[in-house]
């Protein structure tokens, strides 16, 4: 039996000498030194540094349009003079002429420095084009026609120009009617004299035409009724001086 007590002897010394080994590492508070990886913060960067190619440089700054106050003879017939406002810090203020055939474009166009914000005060612009101006329009920036008549230059309308015709029933004058409400599509002129205008107009796709009655307003028509029915009935009921022989065998509208 004393075989066996040597050994566990010396294996109970072994514990004993490592638990105090322990109990004097903890005594003396030495720092546990990890060895895993210390953890980073990520640093962020750009697509153009990964790639290694530059940032993108920024484009020139848009062009604006410049407002047309005026249009005034120039020095010849193949001149006119738009006077505008422009904001006084403008850059490179210009005008982009286009002739083909009976009109002529003019565009006025300038730009801004970034962040600009200043006043706006008159300039005057010049417009050269190869052939006398004449009676042609001018439709400065694609909006606004001016032309060239006795007495000088006048801001003309979009759809009958500056020659409205003397007949009223005349197309130009019904053309200005479906530009004015934005009709999508042609409509039917049903019945039409020098003073009244029944006019069905067809506004949007899908949409039954709508019939309308107008007044000759001494520069274009003007409505005063519509209807959904046929004859006279809703037109006279808005105004009973209409005359009742260009209402009064009409169908609906449709």
């Amino acid at each position: 039996m004393s075989r066996f007590v040597k050994p566990a002897l010396w294996t109970a010394g072994v514990l004993a000498a490592g638990l105090f080994a322990f109990w004097l590492l903890l005594a003396l508070n030495i720092p546990y030194k990890s060895t895993a990886a210390p953890e980073t913060t990520p640093v962020t960067t750009s697509a153009a540094t990964a790639t290694g190619s530059p940032p993108p440089v920024p484009g020139p700054p848009l062009e604006s349009a410049a407002w047309v106050v005026d249009v005034r003879p120039g020095p010849d017939d193949r001149t006119a003079v738009l006077h505008v406002n422009l904001p006084t810090c403008a850059v490179a203020p210009h005008v982009e002429v286009t002739e083909a055939g009976n009109g002529i474009r003019a565009e006025v166009r300038f730009r801004m420095p970034d962040g600009a914000n200043c006043e706006q005060a008159p300039a005057d612009l010049p417009v050269k084009v190869a052939a006398p101006i004449g009676k042609r329009l001018v439709v400065v920036n694609s909006a606004e026609p001016w032309g060239l008549r006795s007495g000088g230059w006048k801001k003309c309308d979009r759809v009958v120009a500056c020659d409205p015709p003397a007949d009223h029933c005349d197309p130009a004058w019904v053309g200005e009617i479906e530009y004015s409400t934005e009709a999508e599509f042609p409509g039917t002129t049903r019945a039409c004299d020098q003073n009244w205008l029944i006019h069905d107009l067809q506004r949007h796709r899908g949409q039954p035409p709508n019939r309308v009655a107008f007044r000759w307003a001494g520069n274009g028509w003007s409505s005063f009724a519509s209807a959904t029915g046929g004859g006279c009935g809703e037109i006279l009921a808005a105004e009973p001086k209409f005359p009742a022989a260009l209402c009064q065998n009409l169908t609906p509208a449709g």
